[in-house]
């Protein structure tokens, strides 16, 4: 390392992007200055994260944004700020005083814009999960200077895409550095069957929107199973566009039921590590879900012809179904199915999806990417 660097981590989001990008932050700064810039708040989440990873040397930031902002932004109980008005305010900060710029989303615009041609600071991207649907694909992924990928597979996966940087390199999955498997208290009592349900929040690709409440409802009713309801972060908010008041309080008040919208414990893999099959559409979990191979049903409420489609990859792990009448023989025969076809391809998908390395993680990989390429670079 020819110097210390002084790299930012901007973090605007929900909570399901911190243990994407926590872990390699306090690698980072064990030989860099870190900083992660943020807004006002508690983070409570945040702040748990670095004192659990020991990451005493990364230096939290809360910027406000402006204070005709952040009043409208209170008037309309907006949680986050918009993000375009916060990095307008701080730009000038940012990209004066560091040397990288680390983003787990696409909110990079107008710093790109406003650095101009000038090299420096870098600008640097995570993944908020493994690759999944066009999503994955974005073609801004070639406005960063610097890659952070989870596997062979995802680089040429990216390199097929035509979205692969000139610098890249092959960390592992990072969130597996700050999630540690443990045994959990059990949620439910019983012998039952536990289905994680995973809704995702996009109206045009979620199950939710069309047979949701039909599928809590078969679950209430059942004798044979437990439900996890522990859907996207966004489902209930302005990105999924409904309303949870919609869900029947008989369901919060179910003995076979749990639900969470949005804690801890639906991003920690918490849920994905209770749960004896998963029901889902289109997120990106279930490939956490299949690290420890188990039986899955899909639901394709829109008719997606998938079967070719690599943004679909993931439905080749279980059965798939278009309505919710077909839900209860795809759960009753998704064990079998496990067994017979669906556990060698899950086995097959976690050696694509994620690297490991024995004597090191891939935060520490990360991080010392990123401070060779800041190295020859700078």
């Amino acid at each position: 390392m020819d110097r210390k660097h002084k790299i930012a981590f901007i973090f605007l989001d929900e909570i399901h992007h911190i243990y994407h990008f926590v872990s390699i932050a306090v690698e980072l700064s064990k030989q860099n200055e870190v900083h992660i810039l943020t807004y006002p708040g508690k983070h409570e989440l945040l702040h748990k994260a670095l004192e659990k990873l020991n990451g005493t040397n990364v230096i939290v930031e809360k910027l406000q944004t402006s204070l005709f902002r952040a009043f409208t932004d209170k008037l309309k109980n907006r949680k986050l700020p918009r993000k375009g008005f916060w990095i307008k305010k701080h730009q000038n900060y940012i990209l004066t005083n560091f040397d990288a710029v680390v983003f787990s989303d696409y909110y990079h615009h107008y710093l790109l814009r406003a650095r101009g041609e000038n090299p420096r600071p870098k600008f640097i991207k995570l993944f908020h999960g493994p690759p999944g649907r066009g999503y994955s694909y974005n073609k801004e992924l070639l406005d960063f200077d610097f890659q952070i990928l989870y596997s062979q597979f995802h680089s040429e996966q990216l390199k097929e895409k035509k979205v692969l940087v000139k610098n890249w390199t092959i960390a592992g999955y990072p969130k597996l550095d700050v999630i540690k498997f443990k045994d959990v208290k059990p949620l439910f009592s019983n012998e039952r069957t536990t289905v994680l349900y995973n809704p995702h929040f996009e109206p045009a690709l979620s199950s939710w929107h069309s047979m949701g409440l039909e599928i809590l409802e078969f679950f209430f009713n059942s004798k044979k199973y437990n439900l996890i309801f522990a859907p996207h972060i966004n489902l209930f908010n302005k990105l999924g566009g409904d309303d949870a008041s919609r869900i029947p309080e008989k369901l919060f008040n179910a003995e076979n039921i749990h639900i969470d919208l949005g804690s801890e414990k639906s991003v920690d893999m918490t849920y994905v590590n209770e749960a004896d099959m998963y029901l889902g559409d289109v997120s990106s979990q279930v490939f956490e879900f299949i690290i420890n191979p188990r039986p899955c049903v899909f639901l394709n409420p829109h008719k997606i012809k998938f079967k070719k489609d690599i943004n679909y990859r993931f439905w080749h792990c279980g059965k798939v179904v278009n309505n919710a009448e077909k839900l209860p023989n795809a759960l009753k025969k998704a064990p079998k199915r496990f067994d017979k076809k669906h556990r060698k391809i899950q086995e097959i998908m976690n050696l694509e999806n994620f690297y490991f390395e024995k004597g090191s993680t891939a935060s520490q990989r990360a991080a010392v990417a990123i401070t060779e390429y800041l190295d020859k670079n700078l």
